[in-house]
């Protein structure tokens, strides 16, 4: 059985500059490995959730602590961010946030992390030549990464993250300011560092990609998680989407205004895989 690697527990924020705003999560914890989405509308406390996982709350943020958050045992607030950033990386939704400027070129721009953790020089230039090669940069190495595109910039953000190795990647809304292929570039490429054994959490509100992709999905909404479940659970679950005011994916409405029409009794789905099969077999003039 895998080993917890985030654990929360008795967990309360309370930020110093709103008084009717908390994060609280009682009791939550996330196996090595995992691929977990995060949904919730506008103001559900999601991106807390993040800061709160790669140790910004409590370390840089002005407000009250309460309970623990382990992440591989170690406790957030008795670490450094230097140490947790070994073993979290972030990923913020608009990659220039993430540029450090520092590097004329996209190899110095994912070097810039390892130098400041004193990484030997030799051992920095093999790193940094492997994860140029998994991200497929190697035709921009060279460039500036502001003068890449959206997607190229967003890798390039996510590899000066995973050139430092850390077991946890937690992306907030990283395809936001992206067009679909580019977005299906970023999701695919996060599923095969899942692949590798890294532990994603994915906050995203599109959902196709997240109902293929994870293993459990937590619903935030006021600072909470209201529902933690698979995928399939979450996503057919039209009462509960409506009533955390989300929308509902495309497949499940398909499902819903079939049942409406009488033409549906069966479970619904919010897989296309699964609905391709589903409605085959109903109606065979389908195939």
């Amino acid at each position: 059985m895998k080993e917890n690697i985030i654990e929360f527990e008795k967990f309360e924020w309370q930020y110093g500059n709103n008084a009717n705003f908390k994060i609280l999560i009682n009791d939550l914890k996330i196996k090595k490995g995992s691929f977990i989405g995060v949904i919730g509308p506008t103001g559900a406390g999601k991106t807390s959730f993040c800061y709160s996982i790669m140790g910004v709350i409590p370390h840089l943020q002005t407000g009250e602590m309460k309970g623990s958050v382990r992440i591989g045992g170690v406790e957030t607030k008795n670490s450094s961010l230097s140490m947790l950033s070994r073993k979290v990386g972030l990923i913020l939704q608009n990659p220039l946030s993430q540029m450090s400027g520092a590097g004329l070129n996209v190899e110095e721009e994912i070097a810039f992390g390892l130098e400041n953790l004193g990484y030997p020089r030799s051992e920095m230039e093999k790193k940094i030549k492997e994860i140029i090669k998994l991200f497929e940069l190697k035709e921009h190495a060279h460039r500036s990464p502001f003068e890449l595109s959206g997607g190229q910039q967003q890798k390039v953000a996510i590899a000066s993250v995973l050139v430092l190795e850390p077991d946890i990647i937690v992306l907030d809304e990283p395809t936001g300011y992206l067009d679909p292929l580019s977005t299906e570039i970023i999701f695919n490429l996060v599923k095969k560092l899942n692949k590798k054994g890294k532990t994603i959490i994915f906050v995203s509100h599109k959902f196709e990609y997240l109902n293929k992709l994870c293993d459990e999905i937590l619903l935030m909404n006021e600072g909470s998680i209201v529902k933690k479940g698979s995928p399939e659970e979450i996503f057919t679950n039209i009462p509960l989407l409506k009533k955390n005011y989300l929308g509902i994916p495309e497949i499940t409405s398909l499902f819903n205004r079939l049942k409406k029409a009488g033409k549906w009794n069966k479970e619904f789905t919010a897989s296309v895989e699964k609905a391709e099969k589903y409605l085959k077999e109903e109606f065979p003039w389908m195939r």
